[in-house]
This record gives C-alpha cells, sequence and structure tokens, in this order.
C-alpha cells in the first residue's frame, strides 16, 4: 500500500506541484509588466477617432461678435447653465493647435470626445476659477509645449474669452493646492495627466496649466 502511494505521488502530486510552482514563478516575472501592457492598451484605445454619442448633447452656438466688438458685460439671466454631460463651448489655442469642444462634466465618457469642466468649478465670465480637464493622448496632447504667453481661446454662445498662459505646474492627483476653488479672480486652468509618454505606467502626476483672463465679458446680475 505504502509502495502504490509512493508511486501516485511521483506520478500525479508531484508534477502538479511543479506545475502549480512554475505558474507562480511565471507571474512574478512578469507581474512588473502588467500595468505597463493595460496602460498601453488604454492610450491606444483614447488615440482612436472620438464618436459623438448621443447622450452627450450641446447648447452651444458660435456668438455672432467678434472679440473686439463684445460688451463689457453680459448679464447672467442670459447665460445659460449646461447640465452634465452638456457641450457649451469650444477651447482653442492655436499656437498649439489644440482644438477641443468643452463639455460641462468630466467623466471618461465626457474626456473622450473632449475637454470636460469640474462641475464645482465656474463658467467663463464669473470672476471665479474654470477648471479644465483633457486625456494627453488626444485633445490635450499640444500641451507638451505649452510656454508662457500662449493664448487660449473659450468661446461660449454668450460671449469669447481669452486667456494668456502665466505657468505651469507638476503635481500629484490628489494635492488641493493645485487650484483653489474659492478664488474670487478669474483663471482658466487646465489640466492632464504625466508624463506624456506613454510606458510611464500608471500616471499620478498632473500637469497643470495656469492662464490669466485677458478678454471677455463680465457676467453680472
Amino acid at each position: 500500500m505504502k509502495h502504490k502511494l509512493k508511486r501516485l505521488m511521483a506520478y500525479i502530486y508531484m508534477p502538479l506541484i511543479f506545475i502549480i510552482a512554475g505558474y507562480g514563478l511565471l507571474y512574478l516575472a512578469v507581474a512588473p509588466y502588467i500595468d505597463s501592457i493595460v496602460n498601453i492598451g488604454s492610450a491606444v484605445m483614447v488615440q482612436e477617432t472620438p464618436t459623438f454619442h448621443t447622450r452627450l448633447g450641446s447648447i452651444y452656438d458660435e456668438p455672432p461678435i467678434a472679440v473686439d466688438e463684445q460688451p463689457a458685460t453680459v448679464k447672467a439671466e442670459s447665460v445659460t447653465w449646461p447640465k452634465y454631460g452638456e457641450q457649451y463651448a469650444k477651447l482653442d489655442c492655436d499656437a498649439l493647435e489644440l482644438h477641443a469642444p468643452v463639455y460641462f462634466g468630466d467623466n471618461k465618457e465626457i474626456l473622450r470626445e473632449g475637454a470636460g469642466q469640474y462641475i464645482g468649478s465656474f463658467l467663463p465670465g464669473y470672476d471665479r476659477l474654470i477648471l479644465l480637464a483633457g486625456h494627453n493622448t488626444t485633445y490635450f496632447k499640444p500641451l507638451i509645449n505649452v510656454k508662457e504667453g500662449d493664448i487660449f481661446t473659450v468661446t461660449t454662445t454668450y460671449g469669447i474669452y481669452q486667456y494668456e498662459v502665466t505657468g505651469t505646474r507638476i503635481a500629484d492627483h490628489n494635492d488641493s493646492t493645485a487650484y483653489d476653488l474659492l478664488q474670487e479672480e478669474e483663471e482658466l486652468v487646465l489640466y492632464t495627466c504625466y508624463p506624456f509618454e506613454a510606458l510611464a505606467g500608471t500616471k499620478t502626476d498632473r500637469l497643470f496649466v495656469y492662464t490669466k483672463k485677458i478678454a471677455g465679458p463680465r457676467v453680472v446680475d
């Protein structure tokens, strides 16, 4: 009986143990590369040509006036606040060849279609912070070349706003000092994942681009 048990272990259990141990060693060998592979796959997916999904809406329309023909102020009652998932503006920077529709909200669906605004920030013209996010592999990829003095234009239905870049900063995605939602000065802040290279692994840092308002009507009661 003992000899039969030994033969059973030799022919069945021992190979099974070696197979399990082999898979374990293989997993340990490839584990460091899994995150990079997943990141590459995500980068490839977001670089596909975005398609407009019907569940995203739009209240955007080109204003019929030029920047230098705008009034100094517009009435708050003439401004329609967008619902979550609605496009209300477009963002342009000719120097960087950056052009993106701007949506209210910043979930994954929205960021596949354009730039997304954090809903805890304000619309242009309210003398407060405007916080926009975008993927660094699609719409915000040109930010890799941003420099002080570059001009960003945010075109809304009620006015055309221009902002000049004052500086940039690299910060952790949980760094609450990167912006101030309570500030009482109009500032457009753009941010995207950093670094831009697709093989960088999990990206916990963000590139923040800070700009000051230089043109556009003020929204008043």
